[in-house]
């Protein structure tokens, strides 16, 4: 296991590696979605093929500017390893983890656990009652580092994303996880 170095991450001294950053995965599994009237199920289904997603990272530099508190997970040659943003949503005393990404060489090495470890110290720093997050329900791996994390489901949407921009087996999946405090 290589030693990470946890710190802020700032744009613009950050953006030519946010920029550069793989933020993608691969998964045979995905989630999907079941309606019966007002009823809505997910149905876990093993794929055909693996299901490959690369998330487009020239948009990283406006969410770190944009996040209230962004952490940067620095590989011991100074690439960014992983990275997490969050933003306080004020009206409702709530926190999006806006971001949270570990590149595929660097996973499970404890960097996605310290960096959601970091969102919800400065969530709770913040009084927030909780922290949420919207991720795809093709994402898999994911949805089950959320769940052992102890985040719970908490809502879908069908209508997020533009269908011409993304798969089929895309639709926004929202977990939570209170903060008690």
């Amino acid at each position: 296991m290589s030693t990470m170095n946890y710190r802020p991450l700032r744009v613009p001294a950050d953006s030519e590696r946010l920029t550069a950053f793989d933020a993608s995965y691969c998964t045979s599994h995905i989630w999907r979605v079941e309606a019966d009237g007002l009823a809505l199920r997910l149905v876990e289904e093993a794929l055909p093929e693996p299901f490959h997603k690369a998330y487009d990272a020239n948009a990283f530099p406006d969410d770190v500017a944009d996040a209230d508190f962004a952490l940067a997970a620095e590989a011991r040659d100074g690439s960014l390893a992983g990275f997490a943003c969050v933003r306080l949503v004020p009206w409702n005393r709530s926190a999006e983890l806006s971001a949270l990404f570990v590149a595929p060489k660097h996973q499970g090495q404890g960097i996605g656990r310290t960096l959601l470890g970091g969102a919800m110290t400065y969530a709770r720093s913040q009084a927030m009652r909780c922290l949420w997050l919207e991720t795809q329900t093709s994402n898999h791996p994911a949805i089950g580092f959320y769940q052992r994390a102890g985040f719970t489901f908490c809502g879908l949407n069908t209508m997020l994303y533009d269908p011409t921009e993304v798969a089929p087996e895309e639709v926004a999946l929202y977990l939570s996880h209170p903060l008690n405090g």
